[in-house]
């Protein structure tokens, strides 16, 4: 399986590009590829499979799994108590 990085993804039309870690043009993706339930962002590490597209015959990546995702990172706050304002 090759890994990338999700370069773009196109919400209203369900299909993205991914950034190759080894370089070369950016593959196509669909939002089929992915596992139920999975919406794609941009910036997330993916691994995948490329295959022929049916329709242009250009390759297009197939099996894509998120590897981890920029976004996902938990966020720690500490809330810091303000003090009362005077009445």
């Amino acid at each position: 399986m090759l890994e990338g990085t999700i370069k773009t993804y196109h919400g209203d039309r369900a299909f993205g590009f991914i950034r190759p870690d080894s370089g070369g043009t950016d593959v196509f993706f669909h939002l089929k590829s992915f596992s139920p339930g999975v919406t794609p962002e941009a910036g997330t590490r993916v691994c995948f499979n490329l295959a022929p597209d049916q329709r242009s015959g250009k390759r297009q990546a197939v099996s894509v799994r998120v590897v981890a995702n920029v976004h996902s990172a938990p966020v720690l706050t500490r809330y810091v108590r303000s003090p009362r304002l005077p009445r």
